[in-house]
This record gives structure tokens, C-alpha cells and sequence, in this order.
């Protein structure tokens, strides 16, 4: 995607968090962007889920932007 001027990311969970870097690691993209989310999500209330995904959003364009900053 790089090559292409596009940037990448993943979206997991604290719980796969640590599994997530080792398999950019193991893929050859240690770097990989990786927006977490907290664990576990499916219990809470709507509003709780509103709130994490607002963070995630937020999250998901810090990202995207220091990972375009780099290119």
C-alpha cells in the first residue's frame, strides 16, 4: 500500500493487542499502524460504544496522519 501512496492500519482489541504487533512483525511491517480498542466491548452500553468509537475515530486519524507524515 505504501508504494501506492496509501496508508494501512488495523483496528483490535487490548486482548489481541500484543498478537497484532507480533504478526505485523512476522509479516515484515513492524511498523503497521495498529488503533486499539478496549476489551471486551460487547457488554457495554450503547453509549459506552459510542464513546469508544468516537475514540477510535479519533485514534484512527492521528494515525493516518503521522503515517502520511512519514511518507
Amino acid at each position: 500500500m505504501a508504494k501506492r501512496g496509501k496508508v494501512a492500519l488495523t483496528i483490535c482489541s487490548t486482548a489481541f493487542k500484543t498478537l497484532g504487533h507480533a504478526q505485523a512483525s512476522a509479516l515484515g511491517k513492524k511498523d503497521l499502524p495498529i488503533a486499539v480498542m478496549p476489551h471486551p466491548f460487547g457488554l457495554r452500553k450503547r453509549e459506552e460504544v459510542r464513546a469508544i468509537a468516537a475514540q477510535c475515530a479519533d485514534d484512527i486519524v492521528n494515525l493516518v496522519t503521522k503515517a502520511r507524515a512519514k511518507t
